[in-house]
């Protein structure tokens, strides 16, 4: 059996506070995001270990999951932060988002 017929389970991730969905974090979109479009935001030092970071209850920073309504969104943010935006804006005139990973396609359309 071909992996190119697999159904992807894409559920829509629902704000208990308000019970209301939540909107994709790519900045220039409104629709819903999706479980199967999430990245962990790591907002501490690199050479701080993410399990202290958890277990230090916010005293040496944060994760957060960003969550997106599709996986071309998530690849823009992906892509667009941390280091390689720095990288970016160095190489691109200081345009940092909306820019693919090298090796993606672009979608025409």
């Amino acid at each position: 059996m071909s992996g190119a017929n697999v159904n992807r389970v894409e559920r829509l991730i629902i704000n208990l506070d308000t019970a209301l969905p939540i909107t994709c974090n790519w900045d220039e979109c409104d629709r819903r995001a999706r479980t199967a479009y999430q990245a962990r935001l790591h907002e501490h030092p690199g050479h701080i270990k993410c399990d202290l970071v958890n277990a230090a209850g916010g005293e040496y920073g944060r994760h957060m999951i960003m969550a997106f309504c599709s996986r071309r969104h998530m690849e823009y943010w992906v892509h667009s932060s941390g280091q390689r935006a720095q990288e970016l804006a160095a190489r691109n005139q200081g345009r940092i988002y909306g820019q693919l990973p090298a090796g993606s396609k672009r979608m025409i359309g």
